[in-house]
């Protein structure tokens, strides 16, 4: 799944009910574990991993506009 198949399909992502009850931490921290990953993903070489961590980073993003508005 690409990051867009997976931005389309965010609603279909399941979240445990603590995360949308109580969200504001991840809200917060979110840009940070973002540029993390972001960096950390131009470090690795397999390519499989990289497409795993931008799969996250997609998935981080379209969660975090459902959750934190």
């Amino acid at each position: 799944m690409n990051t867009q198949e997976i931005s389309a399909n965010v609603n279909d992502i399941s979240l445990t009910p603590t995360a949308t009850e109580d969200h504001s931490k991840l809200c917060e921290i979110w840009p940070t574990v973002k540029e993390g990953l972001e960096i950390l993903v131009t470090f690795i070489k397999n390519p499989f991993v990289k497409l795993s961590i931008n799969a996250i980073i997609a998935a981080g993003d379209a969660i975090m506009k459902n959750i934190c508005g």
